[in-house]
């Protein structure tokens, strides 16, 4: 006869007491839990969205892609370099403007070159984010980081 016990349940399957705690019977074979995975085996997405790293590449240029870093991190720190050294061109440009009390003609005079140059590039890397940010799929933005 089948006697249960307290810590014990029957089998949905073949109806022979299991332990309470069991997730599949021992008698039959039958999966009588569902199996609980802890969260480290699976990892989590963050969903993230396009739209907001679309308008995030429109107001902040290449500070975007920090929503995106661990995918876009190589990406960031080419523009932050060449954006780095735009900005030095621009106040060395100002500095000697003002240390030499000369009028900003001067100075595009003697730079013009190199800030036509840096703005070229600081306008290029703004388009590049943007366009980068608006041509990824949806997919890439839903399933981030994977």
């Amino acid at each position: 006869m089948n006697n249960k016990k307290e810590d014990e349940i029957y089998c949905v399957e073949c109806g022979k007491p299991i332990k309470r705690n069991a997730v599949i019977c021992v008698h039959c074979g039958v999966q009588v839990k569902k199996l609980a995975y802890q969260s480290k085996e699976v990892p989590t997405a963050t969903h993230k969205s396009k739209s907001a790293a679309v308008v995030l590449a429109v107001f902040f240029s290449y500070w975007s892609w920090l929503y995106t870093y661990k995918r876009s991190r190589i990406k960031f720190w080419i523009a932050f370099s060449i954006s780095t050294i735009w900005s030095f061109i621009y106040l060395t440009t100002g500095i000697d403007a003002i240390s030499s009390k000369q009028s900003i003609n001067y100075c595009f005079a003697n730079y013009g070159n190199w800030i036509w140059i840096a703005s070229f590039f600081g306008i290029g890397i703004w388009i590049w984010a943007i366009i980068d940010n608006a041509t990824k799929p949806n997919s890439f933005y839903e399933n981030y980081p994977r």
